[in-house]
């Protein structure tokens, strides 16, 4: 196994994991731009592998799911295309081409400026939502109800992208993709491509802040959908794949379910990240990082979705503003609450201040519960969090209820 990895992006995992990740390795070697093919081929010779010994090339990180690719085909290796992995990271050339294949999709429209974007808002209709069109995590993205706030995101975008970390900045570029905000509850999709084929694995459902629904608290597996409605969730997601020419890999699919059927929020070029991974794991009776593994290796893509045993909820400790943790409590806190539950962490002590969210990277903790039923698990994450929360004295993100939607 050969560890490539670009020091722009080790704030999304701690030291001890990334000293873990390379004493693992074979080989391993820094590069200093994933968006450098030069520079990442040069890593790989730099690392004391051989390219022509190399099977497969996989990243479960966005940042790294070009890199991935590309290097894949530069070495003729197994691996994502180049080509899909593109259309699905450009979230704009990924609603064009679902437009020209006729798979419903939302109002959109690629802008450069506060000017393009009025414009692009009245044509398609408010509410709109206004985010970059490399972005990652929901960094510098708002929903904006009227043109006030179209200019309100644009006046402060400069310094939003100015406080995120170097590598989630470097990632964007000048354009930013207006679109149709739809009504609906927010739900993902890991699809499975191999050999022609492609298989939804398994469907969740996601939790969004009440306060702004951009941001997301959580997730639960299954997805709590009736049988009907996650079927037709499962093939809607894999249409857009294929649409995309994602052809290796498992890949993350978030849509919503509206009143006039499913819209596509984004893809994701990689396995769903954070904590999703192990919530699926633990009901699924397979590690899906294997599985990932396994497919990229030439082994068979399973026929049908992942069986589940039971469900599996996880919550994220945020909050809006810059709290303090109070200062009486014992460094080992979280220890009863984790008791209560499955598994989970916390990522504060006494006395922190707590940073607001701002992005999906922004959470403090987070709370995984198992349960006969989604609603169990999801209430068992609930207590616990409000406990917690009681026990800070300040408010965390509320999660929002989802609306109940007719099957189709």
């Amino acid at each position: 196994m050969t560890y490539l990895h670009c020091p722009l992006y080790d704030f999304t995992a701690t030291p001890a994991q990334r000293k873990e990740a390379i004493r693992l390795a074979d080989h391993a070697a820094p590069f200093a731009d994933p968006l450098d093919g030069d520079a990442v081929y040069g890593a790989l010779l730099a690392s004391g592998a051989d390219p022509g010994d190399v099977d497969a090339v996989l990243s479960t990180l966005s940042y790294g799911a070009q890199a991935a690719a590309d290097l894949a085909a530069r070495i003729g290796a197994r691996g994502t295309s180049p080509a899909g992995t593109l259309a699905a990271r450009d979230k704009g050339e990924c609603r064009r081409i679902l437009r020209a294949r006729e798979v419903p999709s939302v109002g959109f429209r690629v802008v450069t400026d506060a000017a393009e974007a009025l414009e692009a808002a009245e044509t398609i209709g408010y509410p709109v939502i206004v985010k970059p069109v490399l972005g990652i995590g929901k960094a510098v993205t708002s929903i904006a109800h009227d043109p006030s706030a179209v200019r309100a995101h644009f006046a402060a975008a400069a310094t939003d992208r100015d406080g995120l970390a170097e590598g989630m900045a470097r990632q964007l570029d000048e354009r930013y993709l207006v679109e149709e905000l739809v009504p609906g509850d927010l739900y993902s999709v890991e699809v499975a491509a191999s050999g022609g084929r492609l298989v939804p694995l398994v469907c969740a459902s996601r939790k969004v802040s009440q306060e702004n629904p951009v941001l997301e608290l959580g997730c639960t597996v299954p997805s709590g959908l009736s049988t009907a409605d996650e079927a037709a969730l499962g093939r809607y997601a894999v249409e857009v794949c294929r649409a995309l020419g994602l052809d290796l890999g498992i890949f993350h699919v978030e849509v919503m379910h509206t009143p006039s059927g499913f819209r596509l929020i984004e893809v994701n070029p990689r396995l769903t990240g954070g904590s999703l991974p192990d919530t699926i794991s633990a009901v699924a009776g397979v590690d899906i990082f294997a599985l990932l593994v396994d497919l990229f290796l030439g082994r068979p893509l399973p026929d049908d979705p992942l069986p589940l045993e039971g469900s599996a909820s996880h919550s994220f400790l945020a909050a809006s503003q810059k709290p303090t943790v109070p200062a009486h409590l014992p460094d080992d806190w979280v220890t009863p609450f984790l008791g209560r539950l499955h598994s989970g962490y916390a990522r504060v002590r006494a006395g922190d201040v707590v940073p607001p969210m701002r992005t999906n990277f922004d959470s403090f903790g987070m709370l995984r519960a198992l349960a006969p039923t989604p609603a169990e698990a999801e209430a068992a994450c609930s207590a616990v969090k409000a406990d917690i929360e009681g026990l800070f004295g300040f408010p965390f993100l509320a999660e929002q209820t989802r609306t109940p939607i007719p099957a189709t």
